[in-house]
């Protein structure tokens, strides 16, 4: 009977993805309806070879399709189950990585999606279901979709779905203006700026993931089979919007790249709810929530700091701690770095590591911890600007004073006004710049990279 749950699940879903009813698929292919309806239930051991053959027309299966088609139908009239041929069964997912222990600082964030959790759960037809985390590289945009899923994935009781779209994956050609390199499928999480393997690999990364790929990801985590995981992307979209209809589904899309990337992941069902994170607020998505997380308040990059190194040292010097914070620009993977590496050298004071940074020709040097590299994380965003506004980008590090304008802009980088204010706003989306009001800022660990930038290339 299981193979044939397989092999009826992938006739329902192969009729959906067409859009036909029974029907209209009976009409065409010369079957009953009842004939159609009881092999989509399973209870048709063995379909007529010649019946097979006219679905597999009517529906407009040919080659490998159909000979998977036709394949499954038969494995009814074999005494053993044949291997290669997995039925599909209802699972429910679990795919969320291990939350970070100390997310301090997102009290607010998690309200907000807390009280989003709860209108998608309830129905409620004025909730967003998609959120989109959006802000600067560094400050933590994983770590707060995965706690968030931890703590709210209880209300989706049909499982939590995890993929890492790699959009800020290195291109092959170092910078990307506007291209897109795509890579195999590779389930990893990422918590502040490292990469976490959750278990489930299919292939090598070699770029940013293609959204058909991502969508062949998600169905099998749905437990379709791979043999009925159709090959255009238009058709696994629409399959993977008939089995989310009626789920309640928690699905993490972690670093995006762009709209074009996440829009066909979005499922359609009422009760699911997608929490995409990404470094630009991805406007382009319809009725999207847009949560920007920015750096920690002072008292938030202090607990942070404490829950890594301990309360006590820092006590000891509560006004190295202050500066310490703020060489850090209150960024949370740079404190996260920092507190590494106070406590992997239990013997170094406060002041041993604040003397180090106060230098900001070494200060990104020494902001690295193992695998998390304060400078790597800027450098990838770096890296997929187009050469006009990376070059805006090095130049206004030589801007005087801490927030500045377009004209300003304009003079400094030698582009016009209205080039140097695209500029700059594409610099926010890209999270390299931060907007105050009509004006823009640094953030001071970003003008050491961008200094860094301009004195090797000009």
């Amino acid at each position: 009977m299981q193979h044939r749950a397989g092999f009826g699940q992938w006739l329902r879903a192969l009729r959906d993805t067409r859009g036909l009813t029974q029907e209209e698929l009976a009409e065409a292919s010369g079957s009953s309806v009842r004939t159609i309806r009881e092999m989509e239930r399973g209870r048709v051991r063995t379909p007529q070879r010649r019946t097979v053959a006219l679905l597999a027309d009517a529906l407009g299966l040919a080659g490998a399709d159909r000979d998977r088609f036709v394949g499954l139908a038969r494995a009814g009239h074999r005494p053993q189950p044949d291997p290669g041929i997995v039925a599909a069964s209802p699972v429910v997912p679990s795919e969320l990585p291990a939350a970070v222990p100390n997310l301090v600082g997102r009290e607010a964030e998690l309200t907000v999606l807390a009280r989003l959790t709860t209108g998608v759960t309830d129905g409620s037809a004025t909730t967003a279901s998609v959120v989109v985390l959006h802000g600067p590289p560094g400050t933590g945009k994983s770590s707060l979709a995965v706690a968030a899923g931890h703590r709210l994935g209880t209300a989706f009781t049909d499982g939590q779905l995890f993929l890492d779209l790699h959009g800020t994956a290195p291109t092959d050609t170092g910078r990307a203006d506007g291209g897109r390199a795509v890579g195999a499928w590779v389930d990893t999480g990422r918590v502040d700026g490292a990469r976490v393997d959750t278990g489930r690999t299919g292939g090598a990364f070699a770029g940013i993931v293609d959204p058909a790929e991502a969508l062949a990801g998600l169905l099998r985590s749905l437990g379709v089979p791979e043999e009925a995981i159709p090959g255009p992307s238009e058709q696994r979209g629409r399959l993977f919007r008939t089995l989310t209809r009626d789920r309640r589904l928690l699905i993490v899309v972690d670093d995006a790249a762009d709209e074009a990337q996440v829009r066909p992941l979005l499922p359609a069902g009422r009760h699911c709810l997608t929490l995409v994170t990404s470094r630009r607020p991805l406007t382009g998505l319809t009725g999207a929530v847009r949560v920007p997380v920015g750096l920690l308040a002072p008292d938030a990059a202090w607990r942070l700091l404490a829950s890594i190194t301990g309360e006590d040292r820092l006590a000891a010097d509560p006004t190295g701690t202050a500066e310490l914070v703020e060489l850090c620009g209150r960024l949370p993977l740079a404190i996260r770095v920092a507190g590494n590496r106070l406590a992997s050298r239990p013997g170094w004071p406060v002041a041993q590591l604040v003397a180090q940074l106060a230098d900001p020709r070494r200060r990104l040097t020494a902001l690295t911890a193992g695998d998390l590299d304060v400078r790597a994380t800027f450098d990838v965003s770096y890296r997929r600007l187009g050469a006009t506004i990376a070059g805006v980008f090095r130049r206004a590090s030589l801007v005087p004073g801490a927030e500045f304008d377009a004209g300003l802009l304009a003079a400094v980088t030698r582009v016009d006004v209205e080039s140097a204010a695209a500029a700059a706003e594409e610099l926010v989306d890209a999270g390299l710049l931060l907007p105050r009001g009509d004006r823009y800022a640094f953030h001071g660990l970003t003008r050491i990279y961008a200094r860094e930038r301009l004195a090797l290339e000009e």
